[in-house]
């Protein structure tokens, strides 16, 4: 079965309902249009997949293609003017969505070593969020990851960038790639521990490419406070049950497991279950515009394909307002603050039309702030 059409009053219904974006890679949300000028004024490799991307949207036929294209971008955004502006372009994108408060994903170890500097970086990161936040009222803060597969030498690296730019909205560290090769390693779980002792929190891919046992390993070795993606979480039901009972939230990113093949399609996705089960879930697009997707596109599909009512949709998005990580102090507290403002309004959104489609009555989510 094929994608719906796009019903557009939908859509329209969904952009005004106000939502987090809490698990979004920066380099994955770039405009294809900035792609093809910035790697055009730096002779990029990537720039023929670039222009088709740009032309005709992306298309990888195998998830290493993926993986080059994407280890390509970094290259593309090394001085504090091209993190600025990309910063801008991400959050105004996510605004025009209906995201209120978005955390963007950097893997900055990646862009070092590529010949950005750390200072720079997170200067035009920093100025990137304060016109963002200006022009469209969006509020953000930056998570950095590091990948998997490299060693506890650039762990350690990803994890001192984190703590120095505290300062400049970093709030979170993360570990991400592909858990098949190594799922929940041990060597990392010093760094989390030092992360959090920093005042820092911690979340973790896992349950995309490896099974429950990530999931169990992210928890227990690195004290995640909330799971990427978690889709395979279905095969423990008592690691589910401490969910529930801990309540860990998955950060889920439907087209995202489609397009990697972690589940057959979005309409087989798992999260009504986890929803019916009391699993806390926050909605997210991981990397839109590799994906052909956007934030109000999930929670379309989520209706149309999973069959998830509005009501459970404006449940979920008024719930992203409890799960953000955020600094302690005042302007964590000034944040916090605007953030149940922003929950108030969600909770109180009225889309203005019958379900679209027949869908099956799950239970009432717990109401955002709910024990």
């Amino acid at each position: 079965m094929g994608v719906p059409t796009s019903d557009p009053a939908l859509r329209e219904a969904l952009r005004r309902l106000p939502k987090t974006e809490l698990h979004l890679h920066a380099l994955g949300a770039l405009r294809p249009a900035t792609v093809v000028e910035l790697a055009r004024a730096k002779g990029a490799r990537i720039l023929p997949v670039a222009e088709r991307g740009l032309a005709e949207g992306y298309r990888f036929p195998d998830l290493s293609r993926f993986v080059a294209f994407f280890i390509g971008l970094f290259e593309l955004v090394t001085t504090r003017e091209e993190f600025a502006r990309i910063t801008f372009e991400i959050l105004e994108d996510a605004a025009q969505q209906g995201v209120r408060y978005a955390e963007l994903r950097w893997t900055p170890v990646s862009h070092i070593v590529r010949g950005a500097d750390e200072q720079a970086m997170f200067e035009g990161i920093e100025a990137g969020r304060a016109a963002a936040e200006q022009a469209h009222g969006i509020l953000s803060r930056s998570i950095v990851d590091f990948p998997r597969s490299l060693s506890l030498a650039t762990a350690t690296q990803a994890l001192g960038i984190a703590v120095r730019q505290r300062v400049r909205g970093v709030t979170a560290l993360d570990i991400s790639g592909d858990e098949r090769a190594v799922a929940a390693d041990p060597r990392f779980a010093p760094v989390f521990a030092e992360a959090l002792r920093n005042g820092l929190h911690a979340t973790a891919h896992a349950g995309e490419g490896a099974g429950a046992t990530s999931i169990r390993g992210a928890l227990d070795l690195y004290g995640a406070e909330r799971i990427g993606h978690g889709t395979r979480l279905y095969e423990d039901d008592e690691l589910m049950a401490r969910l529930v009972h801990e309540q860990v939230p998955l950060e889920v990113c439907p087209t995202s497991n489609e397009a990697l093949h972690v589940v057959r399609s979005v309409a087989d996705h798992p999260v009504h279950d986890y929803i019916a089960r009391g699993v806390a879930c926050v909605i997210s697009s991981d990397d839109p515009s590799l994906f052909g997707t956007d934030l109000v596109r999930e929670y379309e599909r989520l209706h149309l394909e999973a069959r998830l009512p509005l009501a459970t949709l404006r449940t979920l998005a008024a719930a992203g307002f409890d799960h953000p990580f955020l600094e302690d102090g005042p302007t964590g507290r000034e944040a916090r603050a605007r953030l149940k403002a922003f929950q108030a309004e969600a909770l109180a959104w009225d889309p203005g039309m019958a379900d679209r489609v027949p869908v099956e009555a799950l239970p009432t989510p717990s109401q955002p702030g709910d024990a």
